[in-house]
């Protein structure tokens, strides 16, 4: 019978092999054969027999058929990663950029832009401090398992070279670490733009300011050539010796207390013509 309902004493409910021999497991709900069906797992372990064995129960016969064990699930393997390429000293090295901006526009607002001095010194303090930070990279990529590139790389073209040099090496290794070189192109191109904006001006105004010191010393050198006494120039600090077509005029005095003005035309940006000096 493929339909056997029972009254007591049945097997449990659960999956069991078909006893009308259809090759598939058909699910025994406890009570009787229902119509639901799945295929036999490929590798089961299987428990006591595999033969059908009919049981009374009552004036009916209700098959039992051997509980199959639930196959254990899959293990999944964990594909290992690779260590991370980032470390604190390649993005250091990235952003050194901006701090070459920061000192060179304190020293050239603080100092003097004109300075050898003050330009050589913030030069290799930058250069170490790269170089310092290249080998730290380095040694930390080695303790991570990985293989680095020569610290000294630095030396060639700093930091360009090591950028390049590091990331050839990392790709051998099937990683790829793009992103510290292109942070220090992005802010070089910054730094540039910032540069501009911000020292450009007062460069300008630097230049402005030394060249109406040279045109009253020019002029004071003109004026003694003529009268032979010593004489002082003073020109307006915010005269518009940039602008083509502009003029302003200058006082100068002498000794004995006699005093004239004369009128300076910008020609070119810094450039001028000077007319005669007029008794005031």
């Amino acid at each position: 019978m493929s339909e056997t309902v029972t009254m007591a004493g049945g097997p449990a409910a659960g999956w069991y092999l078909d006893p009308a021999g259809s090759g598939s497991l058909r699910w025994w709900s406890g009570a009787s054969w229902t119509e639901h069906f799945t295929p036999v797992p490929e590798q089961p372990a299987l428990i006591g027999d595999i033969t059908s064995t009919p049981e009374r129960v009552g004036n009916l016969f209700a098959p039992i058929a051997p509980r199959v064990l639930e196959a254990a699930p899959p293990a999944y393997r964990v594909q290992p990663t690779n260590p991370s390429a980032h470390t604190w000293g390649v993005w250091l090295i990235a952003s050194v950029v901006a701090v070459a901006v920061g000192v060179r526009t304190a020293s050239g607002t603080l100092l003097s832009m004109a300075s050898p001095l003050v330009a050589l010194v913030t030069f290799f303090a930058l250069f170490a401090l790269v170089a310092c930070l290249a080998i730290w990279d380095s040694t930390v990529l080695r303790a991570r398992g990985l293989n680095a590139a020569s610290a000294w790389w630095i030396l060639l073209l700093p930091p360009i070279a090591y950028f390049v040099a590091r990331r050839v090496v990392l790709k051998k290794q099937g990683i790829r670490a793009n992103s510290p070189g292109n942070v220090n192109v992005l802010t070089a191109f910054t730094a540039a733009a910032l540069t501009f904006l911000a020292l450009t001006p007062i460069a300008n105004a630097r230049m402005d300011t030394a060249s109406l010191r040279l045109l009253e010393r020019q002029a004071s050198t003109e004026l003694h050539r003529q009268t032979s006494v010593s004489w002082t120039v003073s020109c307006p600090d915010g005269a518009p010796v940039a602008i083509v077509g502009s003029s302003f005029d200058c006082a100068a005095s002498d000794a004995t207390g006699r005093a004239v003005r004369f009128t300076a035309h910008v020609l070119e940006p810094r450039r001028f013509a000077v007319d005669a000096p007029v008794q005031q």
